[in-house]
């Protein structure tokens, strides 16, 4: 049993590893290809290209991994039933949970992959992919570092401005810092409660202002301020949701909520972070109950008959039946989402709505896999 359980396994993974990594490598060509229109014409070196395109594929690594269990689960246990290996084990009194017990593990270890991949690798190479394309279209050096919210960058007179809270979405910042210099010594510090971009200058709101020359302050209810830069000029610099971690998006998420500030995008995005990976386990779970449950009685749940010539077309039905319930959870997930984005469902329930529904059922089938 142990060996026949090795060899699936080695099977398995072969099958997951070039599912997967050929998906993904295939993604980031394409990707770099829909660039290379923009990139051209800054004459950019091989390795630049390599390294975007690179740099990419971890990010569809953890898009396509549900989809690469799913599919290597059916193929490898489609083909074991094709050549009645499944029957010789049963024959033999092997009992079915003992040989899949191993795959349950698996797929544990895939979901864990998931999350570990989603939480470190892929925010550091997506920011990676960005720091390339800059390179190669001559930004330079970003002139702005955000950080949980907080947005740090070089003024127009050459102060250094903090901004505690910038929301994009509302070109209004919280709790704004300008400290001014001259010949290298600060001269003054304007402290603002809030400020929002009105096409042309900031207007800043309940400011205090520090002198340092003379040891005075002085307040103010607003002021217009045009020596910070347009919302426009640092947008490019915040760093995207993939960009982030899932603390940086918790934290993140908590002081825009403690500045009275919803953003459902936002929670919907911090909840999927957790709710993605569980479905690595239950898509490789869907794949092998679906196989193995007997004479292909898992193609029977799902088509409500036997499926003709199913031994002799293992491979292909395998391969479509995967496609189209990898297209169907693809397609809810989205629409789940949306939902959430929208506010028409709870954000923090709405990225888990579809994994669940798909894992209680993937549960239901693998417990009625007959020994």
């Amino acid at each position: 049993m142990i060996t026949v359980q090795k060899l699936y396994i080695t099977e398995l993974l072969k099958a997951l590893f070039i599912l997967t990594f050929g998906m993904s490598v295939l993604f980031g060509i394409l990707g770099l290809s829909e660039k290379l229109a923009d990139f051209m014409q800054y004459d950019p070196s091989l390795s630049q290209l390599v390294q975007y395109a690179l740099a990419s594929i971890p990010r569809y690594i953890l898009y396509f991994l549900p989809m690469g269990a799913l599919l290597s689960s059916l193929f490898v246990f489609s083909m074991a039933i094709k050549r009645r290996e499944i029957v010789a084990i049963k024959t033999s009194g092997g009992k079915m949970k003992r040989l899949l017990a191993p795959f349950v593990a698996l797929g544990t270890l895939l979901m864990l992959f998931g999350f570990v991949l989603g939480e470190f690798i892929v925010p550091a190479t997506a920011f990676k992919v960005r720091e390339i394309a800059n390179d190669i279209t001559q930004k330079g050096a970003s002139k702005t570092l955000f950080k949980e919210g907080t947005l740090y960058m070089r003024g127009k007179d050459g102060s250094i401005v903090k901004i505690a809270l910038y929301m994009p979405e509302k070109n209004m910042s919280k709790d704004i810092s300008i400290f001014k210099y001259t010949v290298g010594e600060m001269t003054a510090r304007i402290d603002a409660k809030s400020a929002v971009w009105e096409g042309s200058h900031w207007r800043l709101s309940d400011i205090t202002i520090y002198s340092f020359v003379d040891g005075k302050y002085s307040s103010q209810k607003e002021m217009i301020y045009s020596d910070i830069e347009s919302p426009n000029i640092f947008k490019e610099d915040l760093l995207k949701v993939e960009e982030m971690t899932l603390t940086e998006l918790v934290r993140y998420k908590n002081r825009l909520t403690d500045a009275g500030f919803r953003n459902n995008k936002l929670s919907v995005d911090v909840s999927a972070r957790l709710s993605y990976p569980i479905i690595n386990l239950f898509m490789l779970l869907l794949g092998i109950s679906l196989s193995v449950g007997g004479e292909q009685k898992g193609f029977e749940k799902i088509f409500g008959t036997k499926v003709q010539g199913a031994h002799s077309h293992a491979g292909v039905i395998s391969a479509g039946l995967g496609l189209v319930i990898s297209v169907a959870y693809w397609l809810s997930y989205t629409f789940s989402l949306s939902l959430g984005y929208s506010g028409t469902i709870p954000p923090i329930v709405a990225p888990w709505i579809v994994p669940v529904l798909f894992s209680l059922f993937s549960v239901y089938l693998y417990a009625s896999i007959p020994e």
